[in-house]
């Protein structure tokens, strides 16, 4: 038996089934999910899972303000919509064609902060800062928090495309009304550019604050 200490959870069974209709092999999409696991299995277990879904919480505060205390006024601070999203890798969110489409992007860790497009982004968000300063002084790179995963910054950017239609919501239900009709109506095109446009921005914000914190 493979990771007895985490079992069966609820929602496993969508993720193996992007691996056995990619395959069409029971043994392949074994293996694949075995692997998969290793890495996935921290999120079905519950403290883990909050602690991601905190983030999301930490993250718009960042990118976002005004949406942030739309949710806050609105009792909605758990950000507990987001679990399904996180937890299925946002499976029920689009098209199953387009669930393997963001199970790819979100598997080849292509856009994380440690990456190197990132690294480049914030490379040259230093280098304009440098020179805005007039070559007197560099930020360190400790203000950057590398829990914001790609898949928090997928989550952000569906809140942002609909923050207008969200914010016409008048309470919590209402709230989660609204994310809910959203399942299978987003374009995942536009999801992706937006989540994409969104880590690049933090990127360079966290250079400009960091220079901003060495001048006070």
């Amino acid at each position: 038996m493979f990771h007895p200490e985490m079992g069966y959870a609820q929602g496993m069974n969508d993720l193996l089934a992007r691996f056995l209709v990619v395959t069409d092999s029971e043994v392949d999409a074994f293996w694949m999910f075995e692997r998969y696991m290793k890495d996935k299995r921290i999120d079905f277990m519950e403290v883990s899972m909050m602690r991601k879904v905190a983030l999301v919480r930490k993250l718009i505060s960042e990118i976002d303000r005004d949406l942030y205390q739309f949710f806050e006024s609105s009792e909605c601070h758990d950000y507990l919509f987001c679990h399904r999203w996180l937890l299925l890798d946002f499976k029920r969110e689009f098209t199953f064609q387009d669930s393997l489409r963001i199970f790819e992007v979100l598997g080849t860790h292509y856009l994380e902060l440690y990456s190197d497009k990132a690294q480049v982004e914030t490379d040259k968000a230093i280098a304009k800062e440098f020179l805005n300063e007039g070559g007197e002084m560099r930020p360190g790179r400790g203000m950057m928090n590398f829990e914001f995963t790609f898949d928090l910054f997928v989550c952000v950017a569906i809140l942002t495309l609909h923050r207008d239609k969200i914010c016409q919501s008048t309470d919590a239900a209402s709230v989660y009304g609204c994310l809910n009709s959203l399942s299978m109506n987003m374009d995942l095109s536009s999801v992706l550019k937006q989540a994409v446009h969104l880590c690049l921005q933090y990127c360079r914000q966290t250079v400009t604050k960091g220079f901003a914190e060495i001048n006070i």
